[in-house]
């Protein structure tokens, strides 16, 4: 086993960065801090655990599914969040972009809302808050070993609340119905009880894995759509005559989507740890051991691949053939992100018929913001979330109708 080092090395030109997340020397080191939360989960796996459940789950996220959920439920998701801020002219956009995500995120997994109550709802949204705080502490603020604790505590209360009566009626419709499961229940959960003894899951394995889809689908869409909103409104002071275009054309919010995903990636960086002495194709030498840290800012910002006007948002900006127009926002190779088609969509072409148009929930879901009239609200403008260097806003107050 290679021996870790403090030795780092900090890739942050595209090519550079586009092989690290490539590159099997390298294993995934941004969960280390909050393992206790993260061991076994997908995000941390590597080698044949990881493509062994990468293949199980990719059942679940295909294309087909997600434009019926991009039709049906995120639209119904988002309405409903928004429809007591319609009658009152405004809203804050990060919690009501985290509700109607959150919504979609406890589907996929397979966590159960049986009381159907607010009260139940915001159990659950204040769990995952928790739990993605506590994920994610390499990159908070404060007491990070507290910080740990409470995410523990979060886990054990979503157990006892959520996860278990969702596995007990999983597991009778098992003993029923067999592999049929699926059929009932196409989420993660029904998907890792018909194959835990296959792929030898232990209990804590399921129950954190299960734990990661609702807080990390809901909180990074939910980012993406603030940010999104966040240059869009301010783009349409500047070009006010675009207004009608954004709000009659998804294909242009989703652009703008797609821009803003560049320039603030989910994950300002992803983090490494190199299983041997590795070689970029660039030539950069990597020792084994090495801490390395993929600068996706940086990335997205390298004027070799997005010109002169790399920090400025420009839907519009031309970009070299094999670039996705939100750079490596979602990742690359074997660990790119599992729901990036839910969340980005997939650029289209002219001719794709409309019905196989995937624009993704942000675009979505900024696209009815939009044509809700939603815009900045000058005497209460946005805040940042001083609890995570992360760029994430805190509070993000719009006017609407």
């Amino acid at each position: 086993m290679t021996t870790e080092t403090d030795t780092e090395v900090r890739l942050t030109s595209y090519e550079d960065c586009r092989d690290g997340y490539r590159h099997q020397g390298f294993r995934q080191a941004l969960y280390d801090d909050g393992v206790v939360l993260m061991s076994d989960v997908i995000v941390n796996l590597h080698g044949d655990a990881h493509r062994a459940r990468r293949r199980l789950e990719n059942r679940l996220f295909r294309r087909d599914v997600f434009l019926r959920w991009e039709r049906e439920l995120v639209p119904a998701a988002i309405l409903d969040a928004l429809s007591s801020s319609l009658a009152e002219g405004r809203a804050d956009l990060v919690p009501l972009a985290r509700r109607a995500m959150m919504t979609i995120a406890a589907a996929i997994a397979g966590v159960d809302r049986p009381e159907g109550t607010d009260e139940e709802f915001d159990d659950l949204y204040g769990v995952m808050t928790r739990l993605s705080r506590a994920s994610t502490v390499v990159h908070a603020t404060g007491d990070k070993e507290a910080i740990k604790a409470d995410g523990l505590a979060a886990l054990a209360h979503f157990e006892r609340r959520f996860f278990a009566p969702s596995v007990a009626r999983r597991r009778d419709l098992l003993a029923r119905h067999g592999s049929g499961l699926l059929e009932i229940c196409p989420d993660v959960l029904a998907t890792l009880l018909v194959n835990q003894e296959r792929l030898e899951l232990g209990p804590e394995t399921v129950l954190r894995e299960v734990a990661y889809f609702p807080w990390v689908g809901s909180h990074s869409t939910s980012n993406a759509l603030a940010h999104t909103m966040a240059h869009t409104l301010s783009w349409l002071e500047d070009h006010p005559g675009d207004r009608h275009r954004l709000e009659s054309d998804p294909e242009v919010v989703q652009r703008f989507s797609h821009e803003a995903l560049r320039l603030h990636p989910p994950s300002p960086v992803a983090l490494r740890r190199a299983l041997t002495d590795v070689t970029l194709g660039s030539g950069r030498e990597v020792p084994a051991g090495a801490h390395v840290v993929i600068d996706v800012v940086a990335a997205n910002r390298d004027p070799s691949i997005f010109g002169p006007s790399a920090d400025a948002f420009d839907p519009w900006r031309p970009l070299p053939e094999g670039v996705n127009l939100w750079g490596l926002a979602f990742g690359t190779g074997f660990h790119s992100c599992l729901g990036q088609e839910l969340a980005g969509g997939v650029a289209s072409s002219p001719g794709d018929p409309a019905s196989e148009v995937l624009r993704g929930s942000i675009a979505t879901m900024a696209s009815i913001l939009l044509r809700h009239g939603a815009r900045l609200d000058p005497a209460d403008p946005p805040t940042l979330d001083h609890q995570t260097v992360r760029k994430h806003f805190g509070r993000f107050p719009v006017l609407l109708g």
